[in-house]
């Protein structure tokens, strides 16, 4: 008989009913400050209060896992899509009982990476089984099943937010509680008990200029495996901080793009690539019927970047994003046709993300197990990508990472504006789009 381990019985709803009661416990402060608890104590002005809600994802990349290794007298070799060649190199030594140097790794192309290749389960595969097997080379590729249901997963959060503006609309108090699991302390890279940079990531260097600043971090892990998934905590959490500040700008009667821009005063690379993406998605024009722009703006892996999304509704309560205009400060651009390229891949991946991605678990299990109930965003969903660089003589930032934190917030902050509904949680569902 299998041993169901002391997981058997959870579920999605118990990681997001815990994380809801967990949210009501001090957490440790990974920003502060002024006083954000006296701030928002204050009766002028108006309060904000909101949750928001992000799921598992799991990669999903095109070329399920695989990995082929030989294992000779003489020692390793492997042919692999890694991410981590120096990992696969270390782990392989140590199952054959080799010095590293006697393990050989060729890194092929990836078939697609975001993280999950950088793990080395898929490389354990192929070399235990070629061990086993004593001289052949061995190929292990995964099903899809497998692929999907045995993931490292983008953490799932719950995150609840208090903010209070004065008389004028400017925010006066920001506090942010996020409870959640800490990738870094899972795989033993830091310590228990201590803030996880990985999970604040995104949130607690919020840009903008408010005078009592809280970020919290609330750690709850049920044990599932969790990894780095493209941007890493920057994915959800700029979701999360775009589209509370849109909350704000909203509640403010102000423009969401001009109510950004007077509170990037001290950040200007940040308030650049803003109003970079607005002039060249020509904010504040009319659009056709039935469509409307959103906004964001982060900073992620040495780059800062922007997007306008351009949104409507089908018929039938889809969502469909005509244009994306991003804005990207990497400093010197070095290959702008490779940054174009990965800020297109980068929306898609994203785009993907918001209006599909969804990990749950049942009894234990993942539920989702292949690209029907996991979908991907087909080609005549895909909406057209302009990518604009702004000049920049500062040190080289990433790439791979930086086009996904703005698309989500805004896409939804768009939507916000066509059906004065709130997304607080992804995926983007039909009824959350529903006027009341």
């Amino acid at each position: 008989m299998w041993d169901e381990g002391p997981l058997a019985a959870l579920t999605s709803t118990q990681i997001s009913q815990e994380y809801a009661q967990l949210a009501g416990q001090p957490g440790m402060v990974a920003k502060k400050v002024g006083d954000a608890g006296q701030a928002l104590g204050n009766d002028t002005g108006k309060s904000l209060d909101a949750v928001y809600e992000v799921p598992f994802l799991e990669h999903a990349c095109m070329e399920p896992m695989n990995a082929t290794a030989q294992v000779t007298r003489d020692g390793v070799t492997i042919w692999a899509p890694t991410q981590n060649p120096g990992g696969s190199q270390a782990t392989a030594a140590k199952l054959v009982g080799v010095p590293p140097e006697k393990v050989v790794v060729n890194t092929t192309m990836l078939g697609g990476g975001f993280g999950r290749r950088g793990e080395v389960d898929f490389i354990i595969d192929a070399v235990e089984t070629a061990k086993a097997v004593g001289g052949a080379p061995v190929k292990v590729v995964w099903t899809r099943e497998d692929d999907i249901r045995h993931g490292f997963y983008r953490p799932a959060t719950y995150n609840h937010f208090r903010a209070r503006l004065d008389a004028q609309g400017q925010p006066v108090a920001w506090w942010h509680r996020i409870v959640g699991p800490g990738i870094l302390i899972q795989k033993g890279r830091a310590k228990a008990g201590t803030i996880d940079p990985a999970a604040v990531s995104g949130a607690a260097d919020m840009p903008y200029d408010v005078p009592n600043i809280e970020v919290e971090w609330k750690e709850k892990d049920f044990g599932v495996p969790v990894g780095f998934w493209r941007s890493v905590g920057s994915s959800q959490n700029a979701f999360i901080t775009e589209s509370f500040v849109d909350e704000l700008a909203h509640a403010a009667g102000k423009d969401p793009y001009e109510y950004r821009r007077a509170l990037l005063g001290k950040n200007k690379r940040h308030k650049t690539v803003l109003e970079t993406a607005a002039q060249k998605a020509n904010w504040g024009a009319p659009l056709p019927a039935g469509q409307a722009r959103g906004i964001a703006v982060a900073f992620s892996y040495g780059s800062y970047s922007a997007h306008v999304a351009e949104v409507s509704l089908t018929p039938d309560g889809k969502v469909r994003v005509h244009r994306l205009v991003c804005a990207i400060d990497c400093g010197i651009a070095v290959n702008p046709d490779q940054i174009r390229a990965q800020m297109e891949g980068g929306a898609v991946y994203a785009l993907t993300a918001a209006l599909y991605g969804q990990i749950t678990v049942d009894k234990g299990r993942v539920v989702q197990g292949n690209f029907n109930d996991y979908p991907m965003l087909r080609i005549g969903e895909a909406p057209v990508v302009e990518t604009h660089i702004v000049d920049s003589s500062e040190a080289p930032g990433g790439l791979g990472e930086p086009g996904v934190p703005t698309v989500a917030p805004a896409v939804c902050n768009a939507l916000f504006l066509l059906t004065s509904k709130r997304i607080r949680s992804l995926p983007i569902r039909a009824e959350d789009l529903k006027r009341a």
